[in-house]
């Protein structure tokens, strides 16, 4: 007896220093998702979120003093300060885990390489700031008459000029403040046009007008700092006129997703060019090209995407003579007999529901508007000149909504398709229903990259997938014909467009999961969101957002009008949707269930009956 409780107490004992020994290589670690360590923060005055899991459960966690959301399995979410100091004169950031568990406590750095926001340049800096963007930049390409504008940053309190080789005058630099008074992505997704306001002072700015021929002219900045010192700087930059005899011509490349036509060098989208447009020249900054399209218009087309036209080559004109239409049982189809392919852009327009096409450098020689095989679906097709050079073709319609078109060039013809509303399917009691015989493509978002990281380490493309496929399965349950844009292998971004034309599906629905900007608080700001471009596809979109507020039970992330490339496809009624937040831990959790998955689908099938319905003519 005595043997056997001796043994007894050996194992026991034994047994429990396993345990220890096996808490003890048990740390407590933390696995940053995001932001990783070898990224560099930018300051902007506002916290930080990270995300990312410790590998122990149920513990407590605390970064730089703010309390974590933390899931029961370790995964987290914060939204803290970030604590500046300085490594060997570099001032970097770090933020402190705190992390709790009924076993032991601990504290883990995380260290962080920051920049700051641009700030107002010391004064007894000598020089030029080389972090600021000056102006101009580049290679430069004006009119002799125009204005063109000179920045710089420097010290407060300088008296600067500047002086153009080739021209013998000296021009003052007035000294401004920059002034920002929010945060881009908290306007958008965030708190609003709320936010401290940043001033940045020593920023110079002048214009002059420019009155001879100029060839890679260089601008020089000279003067006299606060302090008493001399500057003199060389701006990277160089201004030629451009002939005032011959006009210089550029033509478009081929685009498998057109070229993008801007308002201005590096803004926003203007017009969608084909191939072989021709253009006039009237100037070039920052790797763009200004074009005249109208007396008083303007776009800006990126230098890599065009061809220089040979010197002396004839200003863009185009002259209409006539234009036709023919009705097919699916689509309305019109034709516009034109010189050489022009600038144009359509918009679609209700009250009364109509396309309005407007053509850059053309003029009006209509004597003829064909119409055949004429039924209810064209009502009529109007032009005017609306100005010089620009002509406004209406093409009115009889439907309640719009349903796609596409636009393309048969040698000089342009040609716009208009899709007819689908026909209703016809139903009885309980029999038949919208959905059926309807193309509609599902596009998971993302593939071959991750897409966003969620705390616990899953990716949005997997869950994307997922979700896809219950959309497809449900959809397929009720009679449509559900296409794929790929089935997990990925597909390149710029490649989708394409693929979902060749389904010529009626919708077009890209699913992603979201993530908000650095800076934007995604405790506060998350939840489910759509988005849409053409206003063919905002009814639909409403009618997603409101199944998703029903049946998700998650915030109003918002109903958005987005620039996204996978709402840019006329062709059909393309949309967008991010039904939850994956990098919210709850909202992770959630994304990874059947139940939640299936609400998605069921949501967003919901949705394309009730748009069918109200639609389908």
């Amino acid at each position: 007896m005595k043997k056997l409780i001796l043994r007894i107490v050996i194992f026991a004992i034994i047994y429990f220093v396993s345990i220890y020994n096996a808490k003890s290589d048990s740390q407590l670690a933390v696995q940053l998702i995001f932001p990783t360590t070898s990224e560099t923060l930018q300051l902007t005055g506002k916290p930080f979120y990270l995300l990312g899991n410790i590998n122990q459960k149920d513990v407590k966690l605390k970064v730089n003093g703010i309390d974590a959301t933390i899931d029961s399995d370790g995964a987290f979410l914060v939204y803290a300060p970030i604590l500046l100091f300085n490594d060997n004169n570099v001032e970097r950031g770090k933020f402190v885990f705190d992390i709790e568990s009924k076993t032991e406590n601990t504290k883990i750095e995380k260290v962080f390489n920051i920049t700051q926001r641009i700030k107002t340049t010391d004064f007894n800096n000598s020089s030029i700031d080389k972090e600021w963007k000056n102006k101009p930049f580049g290679d430069n390409l004006v009119q002799v008459g125009e204005f063109i504008d000179v920045e710089i940053k420097a010290a407060p309190g300088a008296k600067l000029f500047y002086k153009l080789s080739g021209i013998n005058s000296t021009f003052p630099l007035c000294e401004e403040s920059s002034v920002t008074e929010y945060l881009r992505p908290d306007a958008i997704f965030g708190d609003g046009f709320i936010g401290e306001k940043y001033v940045v002072n020593g920023i110079y700015r002048g214009s002059f007008k420019v009155n001879s021929v100029l060839h890679n002219s260089t601008i020089t900045v000279s003067g006299i700092l606060q302090n008493g010192k001399k500057i003199e700087h060389n701006l990277n930059a160089r201004i030629s006129t451009i002939s005032q005899n011959l006009p210089q011509i550029i033509k478009t490349r081929y685009n498998e997703n057109k070229t993008v036509a801007r308002y201005g060098a590096g803004l926003g989208y203007a017009l969608f060019l084909d191939k072989d447009v021709r253009l006039l020249v009237t100037g070039k900054s920052d790797g763009f090209f200004r074009c005249q399209i109208a007396d008083d218009e303007n776009i800006y087309l990126n230098e890599n995407q065009v061809d220089l036209v040979a010197e002396g080559s004839n200003i863009p004109r185009n002259v209409i003579d006539i234009i036709r239409s023919e009705e097919f049982e699916d689509s309305l189809l019109i034709q516009i007999g034109l010189d050489e392919r022009v600038p144009f852009k359509i918009e679609q327009l209700d009250s009364p529901n109509r396309l309005l096409l407007t053509l850059y450098n053309s003029t009006s020689n209509i004597d003829f508007i064909r119409y055949q095989r004429t039924t209810e679906f064209l009502k009529e097709i109007r032009w005017n000149q609306i100005k010089n050079s620009v002509i406004t073709i209406e093409i009115l319609l009889n439907q309640k909504t719009h349903w796609g078109y596409k636009t393309y060039y048969t040698n000089n013809v342009l040609n716009v398709r208009v899709n007819k509303p689908p026909k209703r399917n016809s139903t009885f009691l309980f029999w038949g229903n919208q959905l059926e015989n309807r193309k509609i493509v599902i596009d998971p978002g993302h593939t071959p990259e991750s897409g966003a990281v969620g705390p616990a380490g899953n990716t949005e493309k997997v869950i994307n997938m997922a979700i896809s496929n219950k959309v497809k399965n449900l959809l397929q349950s009720k009679g449509a014909n559900v296409f794929l844009t790929h089935n997990g292998e990925g597909l390149q971004l710029t490649k989708r467009k394409a693929k979902v034309n060749t389904f010529n599906g009626e919708i077009s629905i890209s699913i992603h999961n979201n993530a908000v900007p650095q800076n934007v608080n995604p405790l506060i700001h998350n939840g489910a969101s759509v988005y849409y471009y053409y206003s063919q596809a905002l009814p639909l979109a409403k009618n997603i957002h409101s199944e998703f507020m029903k049946n998700l039970g998650l915030r109003d992330f918002g109903l958005y009008w987005d620039n996204l490339y996978m709402c840019r496809i006329p062709e059909t009624i393309a949309l967008l949707v991010e039904p939850a937040f994956i990098i919210h831990p709850y909202q992770e959790k959630l994304l990874l269930s059947d139940d939640f998955q299936n609400r998605i689908a069921i949501s967003i099938v919901n949705a394309l009956e009730k748009f069918f319905e109200e639609y389908s003519e």
